[in-house]
């Protein structure tokens, strides 16, 4: 019989997130590593299909993988009242509501179901919030591709939050994810991170085995240098404005930077592109009229090409963010918290600037908008070390990697979990 290690494997993936358009950072990672695996493996990719959005982009899902399942499904938007009954639900739960809100007893069935009808070497739960579409999943090599560490991302949500409702949410919400993505971590066979930072998380505080840390890719190729005539004394940042890191990222930056480069730079402008900014954000930002919120675009290059500098304030986070390697690639100079940049491998001073403190931040960003050679050093250095170490080729075969060692490894037998049909239950 031949080895897993040497033949094309099969293999389920559950994608609850339907792939395109590839708007956000988790989606273009996902999708560009499938492109790539495609290739490699024979994979049956499911994923929940919206009627009203998700329909007209079936007919790419070909270019994922070799068989699409879609499972109807209507989304809620954030910040809908639909979205907002669906988290008080969730409240008393033992579960995190993101976690709930990415459960779904079809879906959950379209996973049974086709693994009870074709051999599958390896099945893949794409994030964690979907992990309890597998709780039924027994006997067979499971891995779960992780994002980001979870409960990172709530221990600063709980860290950030403001007022007593907000911060006994967040501290609920916290208890829930640590106990969810410890069983997670050790109920699968394997585990994927996107950096070595979360590796190390996984396995010390949660005891997670045979944990494979991916690198991050980006197409080089469409996102590469142009020459473009810049605008003065400006600034872009870029991601979708409905992931609450992203919308405090732009509020921190209003309210505790923005003034400080303006006492030396008044001319300055902050252009803010991503898709669903917030009524609540764009408010706010009334009060600045230095900072233009333009929503989401078709293609988001020609606002990276022609803004000088990338800035990137965020506070939350976890995982890697996609964003970085995009304008390194587009041989911008970038200004970043240590968030911003947690888990690559960048180098300030080198590759980029890092400043967290917002005098700092400031102060950095004054610079490179003053210092044109400074700045161009920074540029031509960022697109090089992108385009000799990192592709989502590389990304991939590391991935496969992992896929082909799980898939030679004895599943754990997980405990029972019969308190997870009285939860989903009531989903």
């Amino acid at each position: 019989m031949e080895s897993a290690g040497k033949r094309r494997l099969r293999v389920l993936f559950l994608s609850q997130r339907f792939l395109y358009p590839m708007d956000t950072g988790g989606k273009i990672r996902t999708g560009k590593l499938l492109e790539k695996l495609k290739d490699l493996f024979e994979i049956t990719l499911i994923s929940n299909v919206d009627a009203r959005n998700d329909v007209p982009h079936l007919t790419r899902m070909r270019t994922l993988c070799s068989d699409f399942i879609a499972v109807p499904w209507r989304d809620a938007p954030k910040r809908s009242p639909r979205f907002y009954l669906r988290a008080l639900g969730g409240v008393c739960s033992r579960y995190p509501i993101t976690v709930l809100n990415d459960y779904s007893r079809e879906l959950e069935a379209a996973v049974l179901r086709a693994r009870e009808r074709r051999h599958y070497d390896v099945l893949v739960c794409d994030f964690l919030q979907s992990a309890l579409n597998f709780a039924r999943v027994a006997g067979f090599p499971t891995l779960l591709f992780q994002h980001n560490v979870e409960s990172v991302l709530a221990q600063r949500y709980f860290a950030s939050a403001r007022g007593p409702v907000a911060k006994a949410f967040w501290r609920s919400q916290l208890a829930k994810m640590e106990r969810f993505e410890r069983e997670a971590c050790q109920g699968f066979t394997g585990v994927v991170t996107v950096s070595a930072v979360d590796k190390a998380i996984l396995e010390e505080r949660f005891g997670a085995r045979n944990v494979f840390a991916i690198p991050t890719g980006v197409d080089t190729q469409y996102f590469a240098p142009e020459t473009a005539e810049l605008k003065e004394h400006s600034l872009v940042f870029a991601g979708s404005m409905d992931w609450l890191p992203n919308e405090d990222a732009v509020l921190f930056f209003a309210d505790e930077i923005l003034g400080r480069i303006t006492q030396h730079l008044p001319s300055v402008k902050l252009t803010v592109v991503g898709r669903n900014p917030s009524r609540a954000l764009l408010r706010r930002m009334r009060r600045h009229p230095e900072i233009d919120v333009v929503g989401a675009v078709d293609d988001i290059r020609p606002f990276i090409r022609r803004n000088a500098v990338y800035v990137i304030p965020l506070r939350i986070g976890s995982g890697t963010r996609i964003k970085v390697y995009e304008a390194m690639s587009m041989g911008k100079a970038i200004v970043s918290t240590s968030v911003g940049v947690e888990g690559l491998p960048v180098t300030t001073g080198r590759h980029l600037v890092i400043a967290d403190r917002p005098t700092e931040f400031a102060a950095a960003v004054v610079e490179l908008l003053r210092d044109h050679e400074a700045r161009r050093e920074l540029e031509v250095a960022a697109r090089g070390f992108v385009e000799r170490n990192f592709s989502w080729e590389r990304a991939a075969v590391a991935f496969a990697d992992a896929c082909r060692k799980v898939a030679a490894t004895t599943p754990p037998v997980r405990e029972d979990r019969a308190h997870v049909w009285a939860a989903t239950e009531r989903v």
